[in-house]
């Protein structure tokens, strides 16, 4: 791990098309929207658009939206890297998912660009993770997704 940067790896029970489906396409599986929103609703949903370019925001029942980053690069089911806001910073997320012997997937993932936050992200890269990233939930993302709870 280099300074600034987060990495997480842990091993899903699915093939990695199914794995890429679930990070992308319903990210109530991994990311705890109940505690980590930006509107602070229980209501709202993380909406990953497909490709290159595509936005990436929270959308609440009344159709509010607010920007969370922008997908930088798709290449499903091995690779997606995004642009991540944090608050109005962006860091850059990318997320690796591997095929492994068993029928699994290995999911990898570096979160990098915490330097931009100064001693928070220079802790936070160390393991202490105070604000901003724990208020961001990061942490947690990574544990749901292997175990496929979505709440």
């Amino acid at each position: 791990m280099t300074s600034g940067q987060l990495t997480y790896r842990f091993r899903v029970q699915c093939p990695a098309e199914r794995a890429f489906q679930l990070w992308t396409g319903d990210a109530g599986v991994w990311w705890p929207m109940a505690r980590y929103s930006v509107s602070g609703r229980h209501d709202a949903v993380l909406v990953i658009e497909p490709g290159g370019g595509g936005r990436i925001y929270e959308l609440t029942a009344d159709g509010q939206e607010f920007t969370w980053g922008t997908v930088v690069a798709w290449e499903p089911p091995t690779r997606l890297v995004c642009e991540w806001l944090v608050g109005d910073t962006p860091t850059e997320l990318e997320v690796r998912f591997t095929s492994d012997a068993d029928g699994g997937t290995v999911v990898e993932i570096e979160h990098r660009g915490w330097e931009r936050f100064a001693e928070a992200g220079r802790d936070c890269a160390g393991g202490a993770c105070p604000r901003p990233c724990a208020a961001s939930g990061c942490r947690l993302a990574a544990p749901r997704l292997a175990t496929g709870r979505s709440r």
